[in-house]
């Protein structure tokens, strides 16, 4: 079955809104219409999307996973249609993403001098989907944190980053130079929400330097969260230190962890997309790398 993308367009609008009339205004549709369009759809996936009742509309697990998917397709859809267009148009854009607290301006600076007239394109990516926005075109090449899916990607490792512990500012070893991951054993480690499992292993210390497994704390999806659960008492957490840098808190303590490695911060990209752009920006990263 191939998927229409004009019903994964209705999907969503009804899986954000959780409400039928509602995404019909929004798409310009007749209600009746809409449901027609979504009851195909379960047909054609042979899943239940939808809850339905006389009352509300809910999403079912087949639903919360679909919304995902949907999400990204329709924005890989958006994307090689906006890619096109430029090309078309005979605009040459460069479409950089990167990971909050990443160095992108050596590799930016000594692109754009090459290529003074080629406007770039800032794109923020998250842990949870690193390669996604790489396999589906939504940027050309994007400044990430190891470790990565590297399936169908190329990647250039680029510079490494200390690690900070997080911790409440009353915290008894808040004031210290630096701490061991061990001197908080039996303290709860924050986990980075959806993460694949290598990464969620290596930005939770799992396991610990000395061989023990971390008792897990909640899981977070933006700094503010994490900040609220460690002011909260509910758990420390694993930072790079330019992040860490960003969100100076009086209630917070970052404190430098001296017995885990390192993260490292690499450059990827589609290697089997060919462009002159990616391989000049890649160039230029790798210049500015040994620089």
């Amino acid at each position: 079955m191939d998927l229409d993308l004009r019903k994964l367009r209705y999907f969503v609008a009804v899986a954000e809104r959780l409400h039928f009339g509602q995404a019909a205004l929004a798409l310009h549709v007749t209600q009746p219409a809409l449901s027609r369009q979504i009851r195909q759809l379960e047909r054609d996936l042979g899943v239940v999307l939808f809850s339905r009742t006389s009352r509300d509309v809910s999403l079912t697990a087949a639903g919360e996973q679909f919304l995902h998917d949907a999400r990204a397709l329709l924005a890989a859809g958006q994307a090689a249609q906006d890619r096109v267009r430029r090309i078309d148009a005979g605009e040459h854009t460069l479409t950089v993403g990167f990971m909050l607290g990443t160095d992108v301006t050596a590799a930016l600076s000594g692109f754009s001098a090459g290529h003074p007239d080629v406007p770039i394109e800032l794109v923020r990516i998250r842990w949870w989907n690193q390669a996604r926005p790489l396999l589906d075109g939504t940027v050309d090449v994007g400044f990430v944190r190891l470790p990565v899916d590297a399936d169908g990607l190329d990647v250039l490792p680029l510079y490494p980053e200390r690690l900070s512990l997080v911790l409440p500012a009353r915290h008894p070893l808040s004031g210290e130079a630096g701490i061991r991951v061990a001197d908080l054993a039996g303290e709860p480690i924050l986990q980075y929400a959806d993460a694949a499992p290598d990464w969620a292993a290596v930005w939770s210390a799992a396991p610990a330097p000395d061989g023990t497994q971390p008792v897990r704390g909640p899981a977070f999806r933006d700094i503010e969260e994490l900040l609220g659960y460690v002011r909260a008492g509910r758990g420390v957490a694993l930072l790079p230190e330019p992040v860490a840098a960003l969100f100076p808190r009086p209630d917070i303590a970052y404190v430098p962890a001296i017995d885990v490695p390192p993260g490292r911060v690499a450059l990827a990209w589609d290697g089997t997309r060919q462009s002159r752009l990616v391989t000049d920006f890649v160039t230029a990263a790798r210049s500015a790398r040994r620089g």
